[in-house]
């Protein structure tokens, strides 16, 4: 039998299993329907296993030789661009967010002064968890890093489900992953 913290109890858990069960379940559905589909193709494959005397080999030509122009789009703002424009919107403070997100002071003083830092993902995903983002904002500020919260890893679905549910706190989001002994954040 396991224990809960004092935040959470065992109807949030319960909450939890069936949420992280529903994509389980969609993940096995859409692998099933995958996996019918492939042996359908296989047979459209097979049945003709002979050429048809009426297929030839393709004809190609030369094209006129053209010139395109090659577009790059503009670069997007990196992390820490995104990151401390939105603490500064809120106006909070930076000891205040790197508290929260239970990191060390010097990690978040280098990454206020190089907009070029590339954050791991947990510290990514602690940041957004200090700073109570919702799903939609999560998955921007993480975007801009390079990173995802994945529908198939179940600490992602831990983390998307306490912040659906506005569970912020770091060391609740670790209890909840710990129960499922997912790789903590």
């Amino acid at each position: 039998m396991r224990h809960f913290s004092k935040k959470l109890d065992s109807e949030f858990f319960e909450d939890l299993k069936s949420y992280i069960a529903s994509f389980t379940d969609l993940r096995s559905a859409e692998h099933e329907q995958a996996v019918i589909g492939a042996f359908e193709a296989m047979d459209v494959c097979y049945e003709a296993t002979r050429p048809l005397a009426s297929m030839q080999a393709p004809k190609f030509s030369v094209l006129k030789e053209e010139t395109c122009q090659i577009v790059i789009p503009d670069k997007k703002p990196s992390f820490c661009e995104n990151l401390f424009k939105i603490i500064d919107e809120r106006g909070l403070k930076d000891s205040k967010v790197y508290k929260n997100a239970d990191i060390d002071r010097r990690l978040f003083s280098k990454m206020r002064s190089d907009f070029d830092y590339h954050p791991s993902k947990n510290t990514a995903i602690r940041l957004c968890l200090a700073l109570g983002l919702d799903i939609a904002q999560t998955e921007n500020l993480l975007e801009s890093a390079g990173y995802c919260l994945s529908l198939s890893d179940t600490s992602d679905l831990v983390v998307r489900y306490c912040i659906e549910h506005n569970t912020y706190d770091i060391v609740s989001v670790n209890e909840a992953i710990d129960y499922f002994s997912g790789k903590l954040i």
